[in-house]
């Protein structure tokens, strides 16, 4: 019984696991950041409305109401991430030498 060698992982291997480049140069960062704003106000109103209507004694299920405020909690947390590192580089940028 022959045993044969491994081989290496070429290029176009390694091309075929990630996303492609065309993708990747289409993406506006303005546009990626307006679809998360955007995610976070939905989200924010959808627990909204729950909220308001569990408090108008409307029937809703407890475990869906903790769903969208913690759904709404990520999608704030994941902004504020985003604002802060912005707000880090622009500081690093305007401390840099020219």
């Amino acid at each position: 019984m022959a045993i044969e060698a491994i081989g290496a992982i070429g290029p176009a291997q390694v091309e075929a696991l990630g996303a492609p480049a065309a993708a990747i140069e289409g993406v506006n960062f303005a546009d990626v950041v307006a679809r998360g704003i955007s995610g976070a106000d939905g989200a924010i109103q959808t627990a909204d409305q729950q909220i308001r209507a569990m408090a108008a004694g409307q029937e809703v299920a407890p475990h869906d109401l903790m769903i969208s405020l913690e759904e709404a909690r990520m999608h704030l947390t994941l902004l504020a991430e985003v604002r802060n590192k912005l707000v880090e580089g622009y500081q690093e940028l305007s401390r840099m030498q020219l």
